[in-house]
């Protein structure tokens, strides 16, 4: 199904939309709202008032007062204590997801990578290798550090191998993500999720297409653009060069839940008429 027939301007998710591919409108964004709204979610607020809290509104990255905001040392003693320490890391993430592996029968590979705002790991479905190309079907789940929340997705990526290369290249894609338990990911994504939940009380489930919304003007050290996204800034990177046109699956998952209310989509900024 194509979504190109969303008039620009505020729009709710819709049911109908349920195991259907969705192409997102070409080159609209979705932009995030800081500002705390009693008509908001509990959900979009709380996260607004997250992000409030660690990063230095308005100020550049490159600058020396955004790394010395008071919330950002916080964060950044945060990833120290839960990353950086390896009995913390271990206890707190590596024995949680090992006890997942086991219980599982499959691999879990760790994805916490450097010093992220969140922790992470992908559970692997399925693999295929050839001589041209691997691909590979998993489930992508981070808990963030600095707020209450997570996300759980399902990724189809391929790497092309580059072919008699003797450094063994290859070319990276992520192919399609699945924002919902839908078919083949559907018994080990709500696996996920009640564990996570029940290790993790009280945490909020972001979904896929809320956590690629933007911060218009807004950026972090790591992200690339004018505009971070909500997942750059509470869990991780992964998703910095992935374009999320396609999606595969409920397109309204977790917006129930979390009593989300509406989507604004908004237009790129227009570049200024040539002088004539």
């Amino acid at each position: 199904m194509v979504c190109t027939n969303f008039a620009v301007g505020t729009i709710k998710p819709f049911n109908y939309l349920y195991n259907t591919i969705c192409i997102y409108p070409f080159q609209m964004k979705n932009y995030f709202s800081l500002q705390v709204n009693p008509a908001k979610s509990k959900l979009l607020n709380d996260i607004g008032t997250t992000i409030e809290k660690y990063y230095p509104i308005g100020i550049d990255p490159d600058l020396p007062e955004y790394h010395q905001y008071p919330g950002y040392i916080k964060m950044g003693e945060l990833m120290s204590e839960n990353i950086a320490n390896a009995d913390n890391y271990q206890e707190r993430w590596v024995s949680f997801t090992g006890q997942l592996e086991q219980q599982l029968n499959k691999t879990i590979i760790g994805t916490t990578y450097g010093f992220v705002p969140g922790f992470s790991a992908d559970l692997i479905l399925e693999k295929y290798e050839d001589e041209s190309l691997i691909r590979i079907k998993k489930i992508a789940f981070a808990v963030s550090l600095i707020g209450p929340f997570f996300s759980i997705c399902g990724i189809d990526e391929t790497f092309i191998k580059e072919k008699d290369d003797e450094f063994m290249r290859s070319y990276y894609a992520i192919n399609v993500v699945t924002i919902s338990p839908y078919k083949e990911f559907e018994k080990d994504f709500n696996y996920l999720l009640n564990k996570i939940e029940e290790k993790y009380k009280d945490y909020q489930f972001v979904p896929f297409r809320t956590a690629m919304s933007y911060i218009k003007d807004f950026k972090t050290p790591k992200s690339i653009g004018e505009d971070a996204t909500l997942y750059n800034v509470l869990f991780n990177y992964r998703f910095n060069h992935f374009t999320p046109y396609f999606s595969r699956g409920d397109f309204a998952y977790g917006y129930e839940q979390n009593n989300f209310n509406s989507v604004t989509l908004l237009p790129p900024p227009q570049n200024p008429a040539p002088n004539k």
